[in-house]
């Protein structure tokens, strides 16, 4: 029997050809299988009898099916929260590990897959899983044949799972057995057999959990030999070293890798005799695996040898390893311990990558944020400019106001300054109106570049700078880098209030000159054509339209520069009070603020899928 079990086990073993680069999750693909006419090793009476039955207990994991499978009341909110999960942190969580779970939270009694990784090799890792699963009360069985003729390639895993009698199992996704063992019963188990690269080449590389929990195996995907490279997630993990080396290497393995809350999800099992009564503690066992196969084939040869049996088995070093596989059943009700462990890193691996995006984004935040210290300077600063600017405004136009050129302007001098009205009130804007101010703000506005409110003053300064229908200002907007209202404002009183103020006088002397002649015409006209009227006579009507012209003159250029002194005093303040106000509210609105991230979707998923864990425990 032995034999033909081992013949039908290497068929379906197929040796690694090349090994195609290509990843895909066992959990979530579809598995196909082919139905075999001939008989493969030790076939039950009931899977002879029905050969579907096998296959069709299998899960097949298509979408469809996922969503028809059932799932216990009591699991069911933490299975849609971890569902969402996939969904909005799928960058934070390794997929095919959150497959795994969600097909646990499908039943109330989930099967926990349990790797038993070889450093190397997996000649001592099949030895030891050979020694847990044995029976001592029963002779040599034909698995343990087949699990010692298992020579094919190291990073081909191979499965073992119960069943009531042992057969080989072909066209899986992996080569599997099934084993009559107690411990896989009790403890709804099944083993996956692999190797763990330990070179020495990457002694400076860390590992994170997933090294040890979710190996790298090969599958055949074709009759043609090639294979594809497989992550297969486990719940637990038992690396197995031989001697010295393998245990400098697991050391070297567990130092580098970062498992957080996975510490009790790993296992150290090391093939190295000795002699300390402390074999083993919570993370390692030291195992002597040939004294152990020593002890179980003498006591399988002959009962009276249970001594020797008991005392090489339990010196040996092998039931720590079956207490620690012993202790990953879950009390009745609970939720197993090894699959609480998962969903739990699950978790914790999809906070910490949220967190970790969130702190990203607040540091991006701040290194672009404008700190509201800066900004109170700021705020000083331009209140203390518009003080030194309307200071400015009050004392630059009383100077220009009493220049002599200003003064020359008067009433009864127009007649021969008529045409210097316009350069001389357009030289006391150009050197009096706010010509320090306007210079400060754009300094001002420097420090708001430099201080990262550049784009955001200029935005903001857009409507304020040049109205709908003002065609006054012939700089673009998009090159306006300061508030403009000064310049705006100034551009608009040469443009408007200066030439007004130009023609009024121009009126004003045309008016005089004209009524003065006619009147005097009429004088002459009527001293000739009256002769019995005297000089004086006439002379009068001269004098009266001289006097009222002169007077008319006097008393609407007067009013004419009184009122251009306060407007450009008016115009000067609004635009000073505009410029603050609109620097103000760049301080306030403008720019980049250190605000709290606010909560995303992925962060409430995370916290209702903890809250529905601790329910369900």
């Amino acid at each position: 029997m032995p034999p033909k079990l081992r013949g039908s086990l290497s068929k379906s073993l197929p040796r690694a050809g090349d090994k195609a680069a290509a990843y895909y999750c066992p959990s979530c693909a579809t598995r196909r299988r082919s139905l075999s006419t001939r008989r493969n090793g030790i076939v039950s009476p009931r899977l002879e009898a029905n050969p579907l039955s096998f296959f069709s207990s299998r899960p097949i994991t298509t979408s469809s099916v996922i969503h028809a499978r059932h799932v216990p009341p009591r699991l069911r909110e933490l299975y849609e929260t971890l569902n969402k999960i996939q969904g909005v942190a799928t960058e934070q969580v390794n997929i095919s590990r959150l497959q795994l779970a969600l097909r646990g939270l499908e039943s109330e009694a989930p099967i926990i897959r349990v790797a038993v990784l070889g450093l190397n090799d997996a000649t001592a890792a099949r030895k030891l899983v050979r020694l847990l699963l044995a029976d001592p009360l029963n002779a040599r069985e034909s698995w343990e044949d087949a699990l010692d003729a298992y020579d094919s390639d190291p990073t081909q895993g191979l499965l073992i799972r119960y069943g009531e009698v042992s057969e080989s199992i072909p066209n899986n996704l992996l080569p599997t057995i099934s084993v009559p063992s107690p411990i896989l019963k009790k403890g709804n188990l099944e083993i996956l057999v692999s190797t763990l690269g330990a070179e020495t080449e990457s002694s400076g590389a860390h590992f994170t959990a997933d090294t040890f929990l979710v190996p790298t195996v090969t599958i055949p995907t074709s009759h043609s030999g090639r294979h594809n490279a497989v992550r297969y997630p486990v719940h637990r993990t038992v690396v197995c070293g031989r001697g010295v080396d393998g245990l400098v290497a697991y050391n070297g393995l567990v130092s580098r890798a970062d498992l957080k809350k996975e510490t009790s999800s790993v296992y150290g099992a090391i093939d190295l005799a000795v002699t300390a009564p402390q074999k083993s503690n919570d993370r390692i066992a030291f195992v002597d695996i040939d004294r152990a196969n020593e002890a179980l084939e003498k006591f399988r040869e002959s009962v009276q040898n249970a001594s020797l049996y008991e005392r090489g088995w339990n010196g040996s070093g092998v039931p720590a390893v079956q207490d620690w596989l012993s202790s990953l059943r879950a009390a009745e009700g609970a939720l197993d311990p090894s699959l609480k462990s998962l969903i739990t890193s699950l978790i914790d691996a999809a906070e910490a990558g949220v967190v970790a995006d969130e702190s990203r984004l607040s540091q991006d935040q701040k290194a672009v944020a404008v700190s509201d210290e800066v900004r109170e300077n700021l705020d000083r600063s331009v209140t203390e400019w518009a003080e030194r600017g309307h200071t400015e405004l009050r004392s630059s136009l009383e100077e220009g106001f009493a220049t002599k050129k200003w003064k020359g302007l008067a009433w009864w001098k127009l007649f021969w300054h008529v045409d210097d009205v316009g350069m001389i009130t357009s030289e006391i804007l150009e050197k009096n109106y706010l010509p320090r101010a306007e210079k400060e703000v754009i300094w001002t506005a420097g420090r708001f570049h430099q201080a990262g409110l550049g784009m955001q003053l200029k935005d903001a300064s857009q409507p304020a700078q040049q109205p709908p229908n003002d065609s006054t200002n012939d700089k673009p907007e998009s090159d306006e880098l300061w508030p403009t209202q000064i310049t705006t404002s100034r551009n608009r009183l040469l443009e408007t209030t200066v030439p007004s103020l130009q023609a009024m006088a121009q009126r004003l002397v045309l008016f005089s000159m004209s009524t003065t002649t006619l009147t005097s015409a009429l004088s002459a006209l009527t001293y000739v054509s009256v002769p019995t009227a005297s000089v004086y006579e006439t002379g009068t009507i001269v004098a009266v339209g001289l006097i009222y012209a002169l007077r008319r003159q006097q008393r609407k250029w007067d009013s004419a520069r009184t009122f251009f002194e306060d407007e450009i005093r008016e115009e000067g303040r609004t635009a000073l009070i505009k410029t603050e106000e609109h620097l103000h509210t760049v301080l306030q609105e403008g720019g980049p603020r250190n605000e709290e991230v606010v909560e995303t979707e992925a962060r409430k998923t995370i916290d209702r899928a903890r809250k529905a864990l601790e329910q369900v425990d």
